[in-house]
């Protein structure tokens, strides 16, 4: 059963903190934690090519083809339901099919996001973003799968599920369109660790300032940095939790030309897509020595009409993006809380609207999943 918390941000009142703590069940500081080392890569692959279970699974649920249409931006999400068997699996993995419909897939890379209704609280979480390729060269037949580790979710993939998915692209027709199907396959077991909740962080999708769903980043006085955006959170933590897991996706867009001005000489061309960054954590009031990249290579890219061979900010045209876990360590947890925010490095828009075309934004979704 999943349980309700309280999400609320805060800020930290600057005091020094110190760099290791804690006691043991004496009470003698007799295991120190660095406290600056408490996120650690969960060193997860974010798709598969092929699928990462060699056995059969146990039960099969598929989705109907879903053409991609834009609606608006205000319009409300398409929506499909599917029926899962009752009880946990031990592994759940999704296929997710790119298609075309009509006589083949549309022209361009747009951003595809999938969500999942969680029953008991109502709110929606993303299961997968993907791009779509260019997809001039291919014919109807067109079709490609990648594999993805969705056992998180495994509780929520019960009885009737509803899914929803946003298309951010303007370019389909009656003769071509981007389109996707998804089949879970589902593995009988005992799951590892039992999934305590999940608490949604960060909401670029219904917060976005850009006007493509993300938040501008350096634009004065509607930054990505803002508290009500990319700011810290506090957790409620309830007591038996024995693992977290942060699920974060980020991808860049846009084509700013501004400038990050504490790095002397570096004008970065065409921020945030094809320009690498970074982003750090800050936990309790202390900065994490781990350190999130937000570039993904695309040297192994399939082949396709446009720029799909270039590397850009955590995604390739045509495949799945590159979603990023991180483990926090349960030192974390003071007092039944927990605070967290994730840091850019300062950059300066050459715009001054938060949506105008080509500023650099960051499309940003996370969750953190908490075990017992």
């Amino acid at each position: 059963m999943l349980l309700s918390f309280v999400l609320l941000a805060c800020g930290t009142d600057g005091s020094e903190t110190t760099n290791t703590v804690d006691k043991d069940d004496t009470g003698n500081n007799n295991n120190p934690v660095d406290t600056s080392a408490l996120v650690k890569d969960a060193e997860r692959k974010p798709f598969y090519k092929f699928n990462p279970v060699s056995s059969l699974p146990t039960a099969e649920v598929t989705s109907e083809e879903q053409r991609l249409a834009f609606g608006n931006w205000s319009a409300e999400l398409p929506t499909f339901t599917l029926t899962f068997p009752e009880g946990e699996s031990k592994r759940v993995i999704m296929e997710y099919t790119m298609g075309s419909f009509g006589s083949g897939p549309a022209e361009y890379d747009y951003t595809t996001m999938l969500f999942i209704r969680d029953k008991a609280t109502g709110a929606m979480h993303e299961i997968t973003r993907a791009i779509t390729p260019f997809g001039g060269m291919f014919d109807a037949s067109w079709q490609k799968h990648f594999y993805i580790d969705v056992t998180e979710f495994r509780s929520l993939l019960q009885g009737d599920v509803e899914f929803a998915y946003f298309y951010g692209g303007f370019d389909n027709s009656e003769e071509r369109a981007h389109s996707f199907t998804v089949r879970f396959m589902l593995y009988d077991g005992t799951p590892e660790r039992e999934l305590v909740g999940i608490v949604p962080l960060y909401d670029s999708f219904n917060n976005g300032n850009s006007g493509y769903r993300g938040w501008a980043y350096g634009v004065p006085g509607h930054d990505i940095e803002a508290k009500v955006r990319l700011g810290d959170r506090s957790v409620t933590i309830p007591e038996g939790v024995e693992s977290m897991e942060l699920r974060l996706s980020i991808t860049g867009h846009g084509h700013d030309m501004g400038i990050f001005p504490d790095i002397e000489g570096y004008k970065p061309q065409n921020m945030a897509e094809f320009v690498e960054n970074s982003y750090t954590f800050n936990i309790n009031g202390v900065t994490q020595k781990a350190t999130g990249r937000i570039f993904y290579s695309n040297a192994d890219n399939y082949l396709q009409m446009g720029t799909y061979n270039y590397d850009r900010a955590n995604w390739a045209p045509g495949n799945p993006t590159n979603v990023q876990w991180w483990s926090i360590d349960t030192a974390a947890i003071v007092d039944g809380k927990l605070t967290i925010d994730i840091d850019l490095p300062r950059f300066e828009s050459s715009f001054q609207a938060p949506n105008a075309e080509g500023v650099a934004q960051y499309i940003v979704m996370a969750d953190l999943f908490l075990y017992r």
